[in-house]
């Protein structure tokens, strides 16, 4: 009697997964990888850090009870770094008092002068005022500035003589200081600055500063709040 074992066994069949089948699947697992990385961060913009940013500002202000944050569309207070916006209104209010007050002294000046008598008196006060506008020299704080460096000013660099008078105008929208010495310097600003506050503060664009220089010799010059813009005055 035969063994099962013994009894003949059929060839099976084998099947193999060939290349294309392979490629297939790695195909299939790439797409589904790709999907699943845009599903978890397809999301994200370029202004995804600006977002979150605002929206932790929001909770915070609502958890203690802050107002909500100003939404700015001045170009000046833009260009302004946050921590120096606090002195533009108090320069708008200085400049305002400083308006005010020059307002009130031309208008007494001009009271005066229609009240005075003496002709020789008259003609002294305007020749006084003709030698003090003749003594001055312009430089323009250009258009643009805050990405320039020694073309920030113009003309720069400007020369004059002992005595006269530079005037500074801001052509500019941005915030600018007329600071005298080099950046980093121990006596930087010590001969003449604009300053951050008051009347003489380069805030916005027309904002005058002047200085008299009464030494001869060179006086390099520069803006805090954008180092990069210098210039020098050669005095003779």
């Amino acid at each position: 009697m035969s063994k099962e074992n013994d009894l003949p066994k059929l060839p099976g069949k084998k099947r193999k997964i060939g290349t294309i089948g392979y490629s297939l699947i790695v195909i299939g697992l790439s797409l589904l990888g790709v999907y699943i990385l845009w599903a978890s961060f397809g999301h994200i913009g370029p202004s995804f850090s600006a977002d979150v940013l605002n929206l932790q500002q929001s909770t915070l202000r609502a958890q203690y009870h802050l107002p909500e944050q100003p939404i700015i569309t001045d170009p000046t207070e833009l260009q302004t770094p946050p921590s120096l916006r606090q002195f533009l209104g108090d320069n708008a209010t200085s400049a305002s008092n400083a308006t005010s007050a020059s307002n009130a002294t031309s208008a007494s000046n001009a009271t005066s002068a229609s009240n005075a008598t003496s002709a020789s008196n008259a003609t002294s006060a305007s020749n006084a005022t003709s030698a003090s506008g003749s003594g001055n020299t312009q430089v323009s704080i250009v258009s643009g500035a805050s990405t320039l460096t020694d073309t920030a000013f113009n003309p720069n660099p400007v020369e004059i003589s002992v005595g006269q008078t530079v005037v500074w105008t801001n052509d500019d929208a941005a915030f600018h200081t007329v600071t005298s010495g080099k950046v980093g310097e121990a006596d930087a600003g010590k001969a003449f600055d604009s300053g951050l506050t008051g009347a003489t503060a380069l805030t916005s664009k027309g904002k005058t500063f002047e200085h008299t220089f009464d030494s001869a010799g060179e006086y390099p010059y520069f803006c805090t709040l954008h180092p990069g813009m210098v210039g020098t005055v050669v005095v003779s």
